[in-house]
């Protein structure tokens, strides 16, 4: 990283004495009446008083947080920003200091500065284990610094997301809080061999079997396939995503509580998720799937890559895929055409829409070290709540400098088109590029060409309908201190089997041997006893709320 100057510059205020003096004509001054005079002088009083206050001290905030790292222009860009701080209130004597480090590089550094005793005021949890950093004091409680304005800006249920013992430890970067699963298959081979309203109301009837589901999709599978000279495949079935709040296909939503133990939402039941019988039905699938040819040659470890998602018109190719949306599927099917270059149809496959008890976007808090916790607020506030120059500060830091890095294609309506990239948010490659949803409140991003221009409304509106499904989990932290060798050896066991079961490669003569013996070894690793202290503490998380 950049060797940083860490004093910022004063902007001086000169101090303006004004005389007030009458100038009537004789006489006039000694008909002024006593109430007159007492306003005259409470009004001078108060002038006087306001113009002779002292200028604060500069303050210099040190901010760490997840990125692309120290780019060319990253110091151009927080110049700007210490430049519009000057506008905003109560941060005309503040500055910032960016310490943007990758997600590879970001544990380390802030383990490595917080050892040495350096500087750090604010201090961003992605990439960290928020819970793990709250409980080895990272943060300040800072429920006494939030502004009515920040704590009005975002939702109940996400201020619960950051709280801990009863204490508000970040300001939670929003954004859309789930993504749906959406099944994409080109309109082309739609028309041809499937039948769209037949498979939406199989795929999307919760009542319905996988195996039933797994069918309907077969069916059209081998269509495609006969039709189209027998190089189309399908994919699979399911997602099994345990790394934060995403869809999940034909999934009852759940929380993830350590590594795959679970709790399906409504049973407060700490499970192995694939001790479920759904797993056993989904894995049966995939061993008859690949017995019969349906999966792509090389196995699914890498058709996902080369066979999938925009591929799929290609000579060798599956023929749907699983992705992450949001909003309805006419919606949904527009963006990934637009995307692919082919037209799509999509069918939603989830039943609920559910945000998790954790908040895969994370947040900034005051770190406990830090001096200035009342300007490091007032910071946090201007990059979430959305005035017009909080919303300069804060596309500042997502999308760089006016002019060099985007411009205005419609100002009025904050639609850009940026310079180095067309995706929703620039890499490590381009000159200048934050990350918007991990500095501040994503909904007052600007829009450049991949953004939509109902995507923001329509994900707040998702985030915050009454159908939309919150966790009552929040803020149940398990300590696996007493686990810790149990966790190991079953995550070690999870691994040895990720290529067999979930790809179907025992066949139908062998997974269920297969399965059984996966199961055996996860209970001889400690199973039963992990799930039994995740279910101790959880009983008594539920018991004291």
């Amino acid at each position: 990283m950049k060797k940083r100057q860490i004093l910022s510059t004063l902007l001086t205020t000169a101090m303006v004495c004004t005389m007030f003096a009458g100038c009537g004509q004789q006489g006039t001054a000694s008909q002024e009446s006593s109430a007159t005079k007492e306003s005259t002088d409470s009004v001078t009083q108060q002038t006087v008083s306001s113009e002779t206050e002292e200028p604060k001290e500069p303050v210099v905030l040190e901010w760490y947080y997840n990125g692309n790292g120290q780019q060319t222009d990253t110091e151009e860009v927080e110049a700007a920003v210490n430049e519009l701080l000057k506008e905003y209130p109560g941060l005309e004597h503040v500055s910032i200091n960016l310490n943007c480090f990758t997600g590879s590089e970001i544990p380390q550094q802030i383990a490595l500065a917080q050892a040495s005793g350096a500087q750090i005021d604010i201090l961003c949890s992605v990439s960290l284990d928020f819970y793990e950093q709250v409980g080895l004091g990272s943060w300040m409680p800072m429920e006494s610094y939030i502004s009515d304005e920040l704590k009005n800006e975002l939702p109940d249920w996400l201020w619960e997301r950051a709280t801990v013992d009863g204490h508000i430890y970040m300001v939670p970067n929003y954004q859309n809080a789930f993504n749906s699963q959406y099944l994409l298959f080109p309109k082309e081979f739609m028309d041809k061999y499937g039948d769209y309203d037949k498979m939406k109301s199989i795929l999307q009837d919760e009542n319905t079997t996988l195996t039933e589901k797994a069918a309907c999709l077969e069916e059209y599978i081998l269509a495609v396939d006969a039709g189209e000279g027998g190089s189309k495949y399908g994919s699979k079935i399911a997602m099994d995503n345990f790394s934060g709040s995403y869809g999940f296909t034909f999934i009852t939503p759940f929380d993830k509580i350590v590594n795959k133990f679970i709790v399906v939402d409504g049973t407060n039941e700490v499970i192995h998720a694939h001790e479920q019988d759904y797993y056993k039905e989904e894995w049966a699938i995939y061993a008859d799937w690949y017995d019969k040819g349906i999966y792509a040659p090389d196995g699914m470890s890498t058709s996902t890559v080369n066979y999938a998602y925009n591929h799929m018109m290609d000579d060798i190719s599956m023929v749907y895929s699983a992705k992450e949306s949001y909003g309805s599927e006419e919606r949904v099917a527009a963006s990934f055409s637009d995307q692919y270059g082919f037209e799509v149809v999509a069918i939603k496959s989830q039943y609920q829409d559910y945000i998790q008890q954790s908040w895969a976007a994370g947040g900034n808090g005051i770190s406990s070290t830090c001096e200035h916790p009342e300007e490091a607020a007032k910071f946090l506030e201007a990059i979430n709540c959305g005035s017009e120059i909080g919303k300069k500060i804060y596309n500042t830091l997502v999308f760089g400098i006016e002019g060099k890095h985007y411009e205005f294609v419609d100002e009025a309506n904050d639609r850009i088109t940026t310079f180095e990239y067309d995706g929703s948010q620039g890499g490590v490659d381009t000159s200048y590029a934050g990350k918007k949803w991990v500095l501040g409140n994503s909904f007052y991003a600007y829009k450049n060409q991949a953004v939509t221009d109902d995507q923001y409304p329509v994900a707040k509106e998702l985030n915050e309908s009454p159908d939309t499904l919150t966790s009552s989990l929040v803020g149940f932290v398990p300590d696996t201190s007493s686990i810790t060798t149990q966790l190991e050896q079953i995550t070690a066991i999870e691994k040895e089997y990720e290529y067999t079961l979930p790809l179907g490669v025992m066949g139908v003569d062998g997974w269920e041997a297969c399965y059984e013996e996966y199961m055996n070894k996860l209970k001889a690793a400690g199973m039963d006893e992990v799930k039994a202290e995740l279910q101790r503490q959880l009983d008594e998380f539920l018991a004291s709320k």
